[in-house]
C-alpha cells in the first residue's frame, strides 16, 4: 500500500508492506500521485523546486526517471516495472514510456496526449486531442493505432492484460461505455444518461458508474464466455527441459447451451507469436457451466531464455474470439 502524507513541510510518499511503514521521500517539496505494482515497485511525481519529475522505487533504490524543465505527471506502472506518464514539452502534453532502461516518447505532435494506462505486456492507451476532440490511441509495443475517430470526446481509457480497452465516449448527448477487444469496438451502453469511469479486468468484466435518473449507480457487464489459465506454480519459472503445467477453465455465463473452441498460443521473448500450441478443440457445455482440464508440456532444451506469455482463446467460427486469458512464465 502506498500513499502520500503531509509531514508539516510538504507531501511525502509512504509505503506499507504488511508489517512496516517506510517513508520513501524526505524533502521540502511535494511528492504525490503514487502508484504501486504487484512486486512492490512504487512510482510518483515529485517537485524538484522548479517542476514535477517522475521517481521510481524498486524495493531498494529510488531512481529519478525524468530530469528536465517541464512538468511530468500522472505516472502508471505495470508488473514488469515499465512506467508511463505524460509530460509538458513546452507547447502541449506528450506520452512517455520507461522500460527499465530506456525512455521512449510515444507521441510527438502539437496536441495534448494525456492520462496513459499500461498493461503487463507493455501496451499503452491514452486520450489524444486530434485538433477537434479527444480520441483513444493504443500502442502495442511497436505500432500506435487510433481506436476512435469521431467528432466527440473519448476519455478515461483502461486496458487489461489481454489488450482489451474500455473508455467513456460521448455520443453527442451523453457519455456511453465502449469496449475494444483487439479487433472490433462494441458499444456496451446506449441510453440517455451518462455512463463514465469504466474499469476492466483480465476476464473481460467491465464496471462503470451510470446515472440512473436521480443518482449514479454501479453497473457490471459480464462476457458471454470466459477462460482462465492457472499455472501449477507461482511465480512460474521453468528451466529448459522441465515440465510446464497449468489448469485451463472455460465458463459459459449465459442461459444457453452450445459449444466453443479453445486454443492456445505463446508469445516468445522476441515478441513473435507462435501458431496454435493446443487445439483448437471443441468444448460443448450447458447453461452457466464451467469445464476444466489440465495441460502440460515440456520446455524444449533449445528454447530461448526469457519471458513468455501463454495465451488462451475461446470462440466460435462464426463469432470469432469471445474471450482471452493468459499467464506469464520465465524460462531459464
Amino acid at each position: 500500500m502506498v500513499w502520500y502524507g503531509n509531514d508539516g513541510s510538504g507531501n511525502e510518499i509512504f509505503l506499507y508492506d504488511g508489517t512496516t511503514t517506510t517513508q520513501l521521500t524526505n524533502n521540502s517539496y511535494n511528492d504525490n500521485a503514487s502508484q504501486i505494482n504487484n512486486n512492490g515497485y512504487v512510482v510518483w511525481r515529485g517537485y524538484d523546486g522548479s517542476d514535477y519529475e517522475i521517481f521510481l522505487y524498486d524495493g531498494t533504490t529510488t531512481t529519478q526517471i525524468t530530469n528536465n524543465s517541464c512538468d511530468d505527471v500522472s505516472p502508471q506502472i505495470n508488473d514488469n516495472g515499465y512506467v508511463v506518464w505524460f509530460e509538458d514539452d513546452g507547447s502541449d502534453w506528450e506520452i512517455f514510456l520507461y522500460d527499465g532502461t530506456t525512455t521512449t516518447q510515444l507521441t510527438n505532435n502539437s496536441y495534448d496526449d494525456v492520462y496513459p494506462q499500461i498493461n503487463d505486456n507493455g501496451y499503452v492507451v491514452w486520450s489524444g486531442d486530434d485538433g477537434s476532440d479527444y480520441e483513444i490511441f493504443l500502442y502495442d509495443g511497436t505500432t500506435t493505432t487510433q481506436l476512435t475517430n469521431n467528432s466527440y470526446d473519448d476519455l478515461g481509457a483502461q486496458i487489461n492484460d489481454n489488450g482489451y480497452v474500455v473508455w467513456g465516449g460521448s455520443d453527442g448527448s451523453d457519455y456511453e461505455i465502449f469496449l475494444y477487444d483487439g479487433t472490433s469496438t462494441t458499444q456496451i451502453t446506449n441510453n440517455s444518461y451518462h455512463d463514465v469511469y469504466p474499469q476492466i479486468n483480465d476476464n473481460g468484466y467491465v464496471v462503470w458508474d451510470g446515472y440512473y435518473g436521480s443518482d449514479y449507480e454501479i453497473f457490471l457487464a459480464v462476457p458471454a464466455c470466459e477462460c482462465n489459465l492457472t499455472p501449477d506454480t507461482t511465480p512460474t519459472v521453468i528451466p529448459r527441459g522441465q515440465p510446464l503445467g497449468f489448469q485451463a477453465t472455460i465458463t459459459n455465463n449465459t442461459e444457453y447451451g452450445g459449444a466453443v473452441y479453445f486454443a492456445t498460443k505463446v508469445t516468445l521473448p522476441s515478441q513473435q507469436k507462435t501458431g496454435f500450441i493446443d487445439g483448437p478443440v471443441r468444448v460443448p457445455f450447458g447453461p452457466y457451466q464451467s469445464k476444466s482440464g489440465h495441460i502440460s508440456h515440456t520446455i524444449p532444451l533449445s528454447a530461448a531464455t526469457g519471458s513468455y506469455t501463454y495465451q488462451g482463446y475461446v470462440g466460435t467460427y462464426g463469432l470469432g474470439v469471445l474471450n482471452e486469458c493468459q499467464f506469464v512464465l520465465t524460462v531459464e
